[in-house]
């Protein structure tokens, strides 16, 4: 597993998610999961205080899980991440950024993960409502108790994030250390959440001028690439023919097999390299649902691609 920087702390470039923990998958199979990370090398954990059991509707599942787990551990040797203020799903047009929304869930999720502070906090959804630079101030609040060491978005545009930066240099304050929109190497057609923000060009400008970091979800798109190859297009599961299953992202797949050739990893792994390998330091958060699946993002954390690899496969 390859490592870099990320807020003073040696970190595993491939994150592990948890949006399912507590929820789909039993405290158990998470137990097995995070055991199985920890012995690649993994020490980035990504979770949300909604993830769990969005069935039964009950928040901090997945938080509780983890932090039972890190317990036995060094709470120090791991890059916790969490985040907060996600609107009621029933209602995702009201926002809950205000103070006292954002501050409650930040208590919360603490209490969940059992420890004393996380290495990174993020605003789950934005709020266009409320003005930007009231959100800068409640982030900067929570900096000031010590519980998180950064603070980042997710769901953000591009202007959102510049306009927060802007405000937060003009006034002294601390700005957002990282940004966590939709982004894989393939590129989806249909989305059925709305208000999850997909990497664009713009935001890709962004990064590129500022050197922000990047933690993008879905970044195996389902796994359409490791599918495709293994079980053809007839052996795709419907939801992610849906979403994947296009002749642009055909074309892509006939580069990365190129890649292929030319490195010898996995397809995989080349899907997850194409994001740990751009311009700016990027965590991709790669969710499981099997050990091996675990055990698999060992190559993916160890790949590496040239510029004009990467490119090759895809550019704005």
């Amino acid at each position: 597993m390859r490592y870099r920087e990320f807020g003073g702390k040696r970190t595993a470039v491939v994150a592990l998610g948890s949006t399912d923990f507590g929820g789909r998958f039993s405290e158990g199979q998470c137990r097995e999961f995070m055991d199985a990370y920890e012995a690649i090398g993994g020490n980035f954990l990504d979770t949300a205080r909604i993830y769990g059991d969005f069935v039964g509707k009950r928040q901090g599942e997945s938080e509780k899980v983890i932090g039972r787990w890190l317990e036995a551990r060094d709470r120090d040797a791991f890059f916790l991440s969490t985040k907060g203020a996600h609107p009621d799903p029933d209602h995702m047009e009201i926002g809950r950024l205000s103070r006292g929304e954002v501050t409650d869930d930040f208590c919360r999720s603490l209490e969940n993960l059992r420890t004393d502070y996380v290495d990174i906090y993020w605003l789950h959804r934005d709020d266009r409502s409320r003005a930007v630079g009231d959100i800068v101030e409640t982030l900067n609040s929570l900096l000031e108790t010590g519980g998180t060491r950064l603070v980042g978005v997710s769901n953000w545009s591009p202007e959102r994030i510049r306009e927060a930066n802007v405000y937060a240099a003009a006034h002294g304050l601390h700005g957002i250390d990282a940004n966590q929109p939709r982004y894989s190497l393939a590129r989806q057609m249909t989305v059925e959440d709305p208000t999850l923000y997909p990497m664009d060009a713009e935001t890709d400008r962004l990064h590129r001028e500022t050197g922000l970091t990047l933690v993008p979800f879905s970044s195996q798109a389902k796994g359409f690439f490791s599918k495709l190859f293994a079980l053809g297009p007839e052996g795709l599961p419907e939801k992610t023919r849906r979403r994947f299953y296009c002749p642009g992202n055909l074309e892509i797949y006939e580069r990365v097999l190129r890649v292929r050739e030319e490195t010898g990893l996995s397809v995989g792994a080349i899907a997850l390299a194409f994001l740990t390998c751009q311009p700016y330091p990027t965590f991709p958060l790669a969710g499981v649902s099997r050990v091996s699946q675990v055990e698999a993002l060992a190559e993916a954390g160890d790949a590496v691609i040239t510029d004009a690899q990467r490119d090759y496969l895809f550019h704005f």
